[in-house]
């Protein structure tokens, strides 16, 4: 294994272990604190903004439980699917009845709302790209916002170049807005030389030139960050090398490119 190679103590960059690691870069950290401030202040509605692998899915599943352990119910909403299907996975986290079309669907939720504010609850909606949701997905949405003194936080993630197909009536109500913007090359080398340290390397993997390297054919991506350094660490561990270094890195982004 690769991680005994780099005097790992646990697998870095992929998976859960990837995720935990980039929830504590200090974009992230500062997205998160944020996020809370606004759940903690129980405003409508934020808005979480970044291109492709900037890591708003990340945030969003680390705030959520985060919520969790703070008391609310706190649920994730992915909007790939239609109607019907996004109305179910709302009534889903807030432990009501998710059956029927979507009007049913629709009341049980709002009766829902009413309960959880006599049972002094409180609930967060997170929904991942909204901006490539239907549009009556986007209504919906709408509507939860326009229901008067319910306890509901709801934040939503979009691309900065779509996120006007939200529509006025959405935007309009956020309180707070949160841009994800891609590392600097100071940045992507901190969360490396971190993230292998808290794996439990006492040194760095990658050498200088492998991180400006890896920096520049990522432009400060977060999940490309990611996928290029765990590639990186598993072929420099079959070179037996000392460090990554940067033609490990190209060699590596060579393969994802002939990949896609």
């Amino acid at each position: 294994m690769y991680e005994s190679y780099w005097g790992l103590q646990r697998p870095v960059f992929g998976g859960s272990a990837g995720r935990e690691a980039l929830a504590q870069s200090p974009v992230h950290a500062e997205a998160l604190a944020r996020l809370e401030f606004l759940k903690d202040g129980r405003l409508p509605l934020g808005l979480l903004i970044g291109p492709a692998g900037s890591g708003k899915t990340t945030v969003l599943a680390e705030f959520a439980q985060q919520a969790r352990r703070s008391g609310s119910l706190a649920t994730t909403v992915p909007c790939s699917g239609d109607e019907a299907f996004v109305l179910a996975r709302i009534a889903t986290g807030l432990y009501a009845e998710a059956v029927g079309d979507s009007i049913r669907l629709w009341r049980q939720i709002v009766d829902r709302l009413e309960e959880l504010k006599l049972e002094g609850m409180f609930a967060v909606l997170l929904f991942d790209d909204l901006d490539r949701a239907p549009a009556a997905v986007v209504e919906h949405v709408v509507r939860l916002l326009s229901i008067s003194d319910v306890p509901l936080t709801v934040v939503v993630s979009a691309r900065a170049e779509t996120v006007k197909r939200l529509g006025t009536r959405l935007l309009d109500q956020a309180a707070l807005r949160i841009d994800l913007t891609p590392w600097t090359e100071g940045e992507t080398c901190a969360y490396l030389d971190t993230s292998v340290a808290k794996a439990g390397r006492d040194q760095p993997a990658f050498d200088y030139a492998a991180v400006r390297r890896l920096f520049e054919l990522s432009g400060g991506a977060p999940r490309r960050v990611n996928q290029l350094a765990q590639l990186a660490l598993v072929a420099g561990a079959a070179q037996k090398l000392a460090r990554v270094d940067a033609a490990t890195v190209e060699a590596v982004e060579e393969e994802l490119s002939l990949a896609r």
